[in-house]
């Protein structure tokens, strides 16, 4: 990451003395981006801990007595933790709560028609009344992650009117630079346009939306269910042929596949991590996040 994005990204106006709320933050992308409007005036907690999987997280003892003290929780949704939502509902009926994939101004996606091997990955999806069935991964689109620093800056300048502006401004600031660093990551894959890889599950349109390089084929399905017989001879076939010469792994995919699928041919693989699990958490995280799975793509399909 560019020393001029994260400065952007830190940049903050002076804070108030006001007393800002207390906010909690569902995942690791989610709470880089709160973190990333609040700015100096304070930091959000992580519900899900650092270096445990979105997927396999449940709340500790202190994680519940957490929310019972929130004035403000913002998540993904229901969509992508349905672990989560209950015990906001119990556990937080005093705060309130943005669950970002049921906002508006942005354009979600489905979930991909069929079984895998799909090329629908640039599919618009209109919003439904309650947003059900949509693909979830919303945060590896930066048009997304602006649109979603909106929102959160509207909720916290209504938990917090006094510092409203410099949740303003903040955002102002970031959301350019996300933009800048979106153009930055499309200049940099177009050359490799037409070059197919494969996904360990399919999480990644989003950001093959806003690259204009999704990927040819997915493993896993989006929601972690395992793949039929057919779809890993389809994709075998694929690598053989040379169609797909990349397999980007991430912590919800089992290593195998790269030695079952690239058996006797030339696969390149990459570990990608969509959830920033591995990263360390802040206003940083979202775009070191994005910036490492440019890089990985781009290594493995440039190799």
């Amino acid at each position: 990451m560019s020393r001029s994005l994260c400065a952007a990204l830190l940049l903050s106006a002076a804070p108030a003395w006001a007393e800002v709320p207390t906010v909690l933050a569902d995942t690791a992308p989610v709470h880089s981006l709160v973190a990333i409007v609040m700015g100096d005036l304070g930091s959000p907690e992580l519900i899900v801990a650092p270096g445990t999987s979105p997927h396999d997280a449940s709340l500790t003892p202190s994680e519940a007595q957490a929310l019972t003290e929130a004035d403000l929780i913002i998540w993904t949704g229901n969509g992508f933790l349905p672990w989560l939502g209950e015990s906001i509902a119990s556990l937080a009926p005093q705060a309130q709560v943005v669950s970002l994939l049921e906002t508006d101004g942005w354009d979600p996606l489905p979930p991909p028609e069929g079984e895998h091997g799909h090329e629908d990955g640039q599919e618009e999806y209109e919003h439904d009344e309650d947003h059900a069935g949509m693909d979830p991964h919303a945060w590896l689109d930066p048009n997304v992650a602006v649109s979603w620093l909106g929102h959160i800056s509207s909720a916290l300048a209504k938990a917090d009117p006094d510092n409203a502006e410099t949740y303003r401004q903040n955002t102002i600031y970031a959301s350019e630079a996300l933009i800048s660093m979106k153009f930055a990551i499309q200049e940099r894959l177009e050359p490799l346009a037409g070059n197919g890889y494969a996904v360990g599950h399919d999480a990644y349109r989003y950001f093959g939306r806003t690259t204009g390089l999704p990927p040819s084929y997915a493993i896993a399905h989006f929601d972690g269910a395992e793949p039929a017989p057919s779809d890993i001879a389809a994709l075998r076939e694929a690598v053989v042929s040379g169609e797909v010469q990349c397999l980007l792994l991430d912590a919800e995919s089992k290593s195998s596949w790269a030695e079952t699928l690239g058996e006797g041919a030339m696969l390149r693989t990459a570990t990608v991590d969509p959830d920033g699990v591995t990263l360390e958490p802040g206003p940083s995280l979202y775009p070191q996040l994005m910036e490492n799975l440019a890089a990985a793509l781009e290594s493995c399909l440039g190799a």
